[in-house]
């Protein structure tokens, strides 16, 4: 490669003479130094290409962000003047032909610099005020239309004691039990943070920016919030001995917290206690005496976090899930459920498995070291817990056969064991109690691991799971083994431990993939295909077509019913 990469430096260094750019020597690597815009507003910048596959753009600071435009300008981050010019995620750079990749760059950078100065991207002012504003994040737990009081957390999410999340919620957040878990102890009462609701916030970026001082921040809501005019004030005189205090401006265009600290020389009894009534009006008389702060909200909610992935789609708030098996494939499949959000939105996530974590699953369950020797159920649900504190997650360390009516109290069952025995009585019980029964997906890996199953049964004029075999030592309805194919079985100990399956974690992950889908379509009311399969190993597999099996009439379990 080395042949190519000196190529490639030769053509940058022409593309930058072309524009009249010159190398930094003094500098190690590939540094440019000249104008963008050069027959406009001449800009100074400084152009660092260090990656020559274009996987990341050249890296453009604007050496004095203010020239040609009297202040700062939009794209602009304020920490040391670096342009954003190009969104990596949305325009691909061409590796094979650097020259061209170079003058594209700078001339989008010429494009994007003047229309920030001339006011074109106002819009877009607005959309990248988060990296103006802030100095921080805060993790917000509401609703997204919540207006009012909330609180400021600071929590421990891991048990790192220099880890501090700061979280705002009202009433108590999900998180604090993760912060129980790490710490033994419940969180302090919190910070009043009064949430108000805003314009879509931006500034001008001619002026100074951000605020450091109450004075700069109330001149700057007075123009584009009024309405939150005097709130930090307000705050103040609603607490007691605070020297610090939180209000977030909820916007269109984001969250945006102002943390308020009053400065070391006016924090004595004084001013803190005796004063407090009329707090507002002595600060309003020295407003230097508060140091402002900025921080950006990130969504963390449950309603963002289980809905951003899917789109048009509904995810799985509300319902009320039972999954019987938390194996190999009922493990995944029970992150990828809560993932999807089960057990959140009102809803339930229910695990049953009645085994134990053992070294031997190491190597292909979702859980490691530190639940050996736990119920599979109860390690899940608290590793899923701790994972997504928003949801309930139950579980139950019996046999599902020892408990065969909750299955009724829920909207769907799953039965991710892969044991044909109990899949058969779990289809009995659930036939003999139609129509008041939920319906079954039923998901199993056939062979090892060459193709993943999932089969929904519920309909009594569609097929039930005995019809997909009806006689016990006779033909699978879908043959998906090719003929001659036989399964490998295998031992961790010579004697008193069962025989087990071989397969690669990725088939067990493929498979929970599989019936996650389904469960989804499930929720979307979109049920076309209720047997379905995933082909995974094309030597030992055939490729089945998904479908709606009809009932058998000599079925045992559902030939007698209409």
């Amino acid at each position: 490669m080395p042949e190519r990469d000196d190529a490639s430096v030769r053509r940058i260094h022409d593309a930058f003479s072309q524009r009249n750019f010159r190398r930094d020597f003094s500098r190690r690597g590939l540094h440019y130094i000249g104008l963008l815009d050069e027959n406009g507003l001449k800009v100074p910048a400084i152009v660092s290409v260090d990656d020559l596959d274009f996987i990341r753009p050249p890296v453009i600071c604007l050496t004095d962000p203010e020239a040609g435009s009297k202040g700062q300008v939009p794209h602009v981050l304020r920490s040391d003047g670096t342009f954003c010019y190009l969104d990596r995620k949305s325009v691909v750079l061409d590796r094979y032909k650097p020259a061209e990749t170079i003058i594209q760059c700078l001339e989008r950078a010429d494009q994007v610099l003047r229309d920030a100065v001339r006011g074109r991207l106002a819009d877009d002012l607005a959309e990248e005020f988060g990296g103006y504003w802030c100095d921080g994040e805060v993790l917000v737990d509401l609703p997204p239309s919540f207006e009012g009081d909330a609180k400021i957390h600071i929590l421990r999410l891991d048990r790192y004691l220099e880890h501090k999340t700061i979280v705002v919620s009202h009433d108590k957040s999900r998180f604090a039990k993760l912060h129980r878990r790490n710490t033994g102890k419940d969180p302090d009462p919190g910070i009043l943070c009064p949430v108000v609701l805003v314009p879509p916030l931006s500034f001008d970026p001619k002026q100074s920016w951000p605020p450091k001082d109450l004075a700069q921040l109330n001149a700057w809501l007075k123009k584009m919030a009024p309405n939150a005019l005097g709130s930090i004030e307000a705050a103040f005189a609603r607490t007691k001995d605070l020297h610090i205090q939180w209000i977030c401006l909820s916007a269109p265009n984001g969250r945006f917290f102002v943390s308020a600290e009053i400065a070391k020389p006016y924090r004595t009894p004084e001013f803190l206690k005796n004063r407090r009534a009329s707090i507002s009006r002595t600060l309003d008389r020295i407003p230097a005496a508060v140091e402002i702060s900025g921080y950006v909200g990130v969504p963390a909610d449950e309603g963002y976090v289980f809905s951003r992935n899917l789109g048009h789609m509904k995810n799985l708030a509300g319902k009320r899930i039972l999954l019987i098996g938390c194996g190999t494939v009922g493990g995944f499949l029970a992150q990828h459920l809560a993932q999807s959000g089960a057990g959140a939105g009102g809803g339930r996530l229910m695990l049953v498995d009645d085994d134990e974590l053992q070294g031997a699953n190491l190597g292909r369950h979702l859980l490691g070291a530190p639940y050996l020797t736990w119920n599979k159920a109860e390690a899940c649900a608290d590793f899923l817990g701790q994972q997504l504190p928003h949801l309930d997650i139950g579980f139950s360390c019996d046999s599902i056969m020892k408990q065969l009516a909750i299955m009724q109290r829920y909207d769907l069952c799953i039965d991710a064991t892969g044991e044909e025995a109990l899949s058969i009585a779990l289809n009995d019980y659930a036939v003999r109690k139609r129509p008041d029964f939920p319906p079954i997906l039923y998901t199993w890996l056939e062979g090892n691991g060459a193709a993943a199953v999932g089969f929904m049964s519920h309909d009594p004029d569609l097929a039930c799971f005995k019809c997909l075999k009806v006689e016990l030592a006779g033909e699978k309805r879908f043959r998906l083994l090719r003929e001659g194919v036989e399964i490998e079985t295998a031992r961790n100990l010579p004697c008193g431990d069962a025989h087990y399956i071989p397969f690669p974690v990725s088939r067990a992950a493929s498979a929970a993939g599989l019936a996650c889908d389904m469960v989804l379509d499930w929720a979307n009311n979109d049920e076309r295909h209720r047997w379905r399969s995933l082909t995974m190993d094309h030597r030992t597999a055939n490729e089945v077509k998904d479908g709606n099996p009809k009932r058998v009439v000599k079925c045992p379990a559902c030939g007698g019913s209409a």
